[in-house]
């Protein structure tokens, strides 16, 4: 086996760290990809609640003024 340079092992070591830093930046714009898609079903969620919490409070008051009057 024959003794790599430090010439090579320079040459080796700056394209893996560019790889590297390729990959972590893709990794990067995925993870802000994904956090952008569970803001976005959070406020689905939470748009939803209130409606639904709203239209319960609606017919229950409907039907106590209803029986009550």
């Amino acid at each position: 086996m024959a003794r790599t340079t430090v010439t090579e092992l320079d040459k080796r070591l700056s394209s893996h760290e560019a790889a590297c830093e390729q990959r972590w930046k893709e990794n990067y714009r995925r993870l802000d990809a994904i956090e952008q898609g569970i803001v976005s079903i959070n406020k689905s969620i939470r748009n939803s609640l209130i409606f639904t919490i709203t239209v319960f409070l609606s017919a229950t008051a409907y039907l106590v003024q209803q029986s009550l009057f």
